[in-house]
């Protein structure tokens, strides 16, 4: 009796050890990580950020759909949307020009900035303000529409181009579709619809991503992709 409960036992421990075993082998199942709640404020913030320093700029993209390919979330972009936003202030629209000199030598599509130390400085301001400390100004260089650049520097580095996108009679809106927040990435989907004055019935949809991540109480955009 006694040697059959020892074979009994040291069957179960045998079992217990194969199953922890087992256990131990298996593949640990990936937790979903659920969409955290979004504030109603910090939503508020978010559309202000976006409507304020950079819907106006994806906008233009979707006006020249040629770009949208080359929207890729770079140093050259952010330095391209920072200067978007400073490019009528008083400090950098002081050094526009249109001069037919300057017009004929980078054939720009609109007109020459001097690349002061006054424009990089606002440059830089803006960018880290939009992007974070770690923002460093990088110009895509090219004279005329050699770049896909909106706002290139000219061949000799004197120069910012303005080459962004005339917007004559075409007509652009746009509506988020649902801001929500996963681990410290806030994301806000952005459906832009566009079409041409005399052309309401040809309406084109994109589809926009814009990634955020809370710096105090402010917000930084980390990436901005086309979805569609």
């Amino acid at each position: 009796m006694k040697t059959i409960y020892h074979k009994i036992r040291r069957s179960i421990l045998t079992l217990l050890c194969m199953a922890a075993v087992i256990a131990a082998c298996m593949p640990k199942c990936a937790v979903p990580v659920k969409a955290a709640k979004v504030s109603s404020g910090e939503k508020k913030k978010i559309q202000k950020l976006i409507d304020d320093n950079v819907i106006h700029y994806i906008e233009g993209a979707c006006n020249y759909p040629a770009k949208l390919d080359k929207l890729t979330f770079n140093d050259k972009i952010k330095t391209d949307i920072a200067f978007h936003n400073v490019a009528y202030d008083r400090t950098v629209f002081s050094q526009y020009s249109s001069d037919a000199v300057w017009m004929e030598k980078y054939k720009p599509y609109g007109g020459v900035f001097r690349y002061t130390d006054s424009v990089k400085a606002a440059v830089k301001k803006k960018g880290r303000s939009l992007f974070g400390k770690s923002f460093q100004i990088s110009f895509a260089v090219g004279d005329g529409f050699s770049t896909s650049s909106n706002y290139p520097l000219s061949h000799d580095k004197k120069y910012v181009l303005m080459n962004f996108t005339d917007w004559g009679d075409w007509y652009v809106s746009h509506k988020y579709k649902k801001i929500d927040k996963k681990n410290q990435t806030y994301t806000a989907q952005i459906k832009i619809s566009s079409y041409w004055g005399g052309a309401e019935d040809e309406v084109t949809d994109y589809l926009f991503r814009v990634d955020l991540k809370k710096e105090n109480q402010a917000f930084i955009v980390t990436n901005i992709v086309v979805q569609n």
